[in-house]
């Protein structure tokens, strides 16, 4: 019987963490969805972050992960003690199979100051895998307009490069 209740409240226990970490995670994706891209790129109109990831997405679907911004100690003792920032990113794939990952700060959650909101990193990778940051939010429709590069498996072949195999007759045995 005690050991029933003991993991009836042991269970009990996880669970309100678990729910309580949810809780902050939505708090936090809300928090990132709603900041103003104007204040990261003041070229940027007064729209949300969350309105012009749409737009520049062509309403492709768009993933929103919380993380504490990698910026944890090797000691977990004083990682408890102290309210490291949280991070939200927002990661999609253009319609060309580009992905983007956008990194934004939100401040801290556990119930220290707030802190001001922080573009980290706009990152693009293009088909072929190759990764390139980009140094402004406002950057990003342009290089999602870009054409993609041409790889030298699409160049086409040099003039003369085949015609002399295929100008050659078979000799005779």
């Amino acid at each position: 019987m005690i050991l029933n209740l003991w993991v009836l409240s042991l269970t009990v226990c996880l669970w309100s963490q678990q729910s309580s970490v949810i809780r902050q995670n939505k708090v936090a994706t809300q928090r990132a969805k709603g900041l103003i891209v104007s204040s990261f790129d003041r070229s940027l109109p007064n729209v949300s972050l969350e309105f012009f990831l749409k737009y520049e997405s062509g309403d492709a679907p768009i993933k929103w992960e919380v993380n504490d911004c990698g910026d944890q100690t090797e000691n977990p003792a004083p990682d408890d003690r102290r309210d490291p920032p949280t991070c939200v990113e927002a990661d999609f794939e253009a319609k060309d199979r580009t992905a983007v990952t956008v990194l934004v700060s939100v401040g801290a959650l556990k119930g220290g100051p707030p802190g001001v909101p922080a573009l980290l990193r706009v990152t693009i990778t293009d088909p072929s895998g190759i990764s390139r940051p980009l140094r402004h939010l406002g950057d990003l429709p342009m290089e999602l307009q870009r054409p993609a590069p041409r790889l030298p498996r699409d160049l086409p072949d040099p003039v003369g490069a085949l015609s002399s195999v295929r100008n050659r007759r078979p000799s005779a045995v």
